[in-house]
C-alpha cells in the first residue's frame, strides 16, 4: 500500500435547518412559472421537469415588460410577507 502525504478531504457538516423558519419569497419568474406548470404541461405532455422549465423560461422571456409587471408586483409582496415573517421569526428566536 502507498502512503501519500495529501491531506483527506474534511467532509462538510450541513447545518440543519429550522423546519419552522419561513419559505423564502419567490421571484416573479417562479411566481409566473407555478400559476402557469398546467398550461406548459399541457403543451409538452409527457415531458420532463427540465423541459418544462425550458419552456417555460422561453415563454418568460417572450413576455412584454408590461405583462412581467404583474408578476413583479406579485414578488414584491411576497419579499415583504417574507421580510415580516422573518421579523416575527428572528423575535422568537433570539
Amino acid at each position: 500500500m502507498v502512503k501519500t502525504n495529501t491531506p483527506k478531504k474534511e467532509t462538510k457538516v450541513k447545518k440543519v435547518k429550522d423546519p419552522n423558519q419561513p419559505k423564502k419569497a419567490l421571484s416573479a419568474y417562479f411566481i409566473w412559472l407555478s400559476a402557469n406548470r398546467p398550461a406548459l404541461k399541457e403543451k409538452n405532455p409527457g415531458a420532463s421537469v427540465a423541459v418544462i422549465a425550458k419552456a417555460g423560461g422561453k415563454e418568460w422571456n417572450e413576455l412584454s415588460p408590461d405583462d412581467k409587471k404583474t408578476w413583479e408586483l406579485k414578488a414584491a409582496e411576497d419579499k415583504i410577507r417574507y421580510s415580516k415573517a422573518m421579523e416575527s421569526y428572528k423575535g422568537q428566536n433570539y
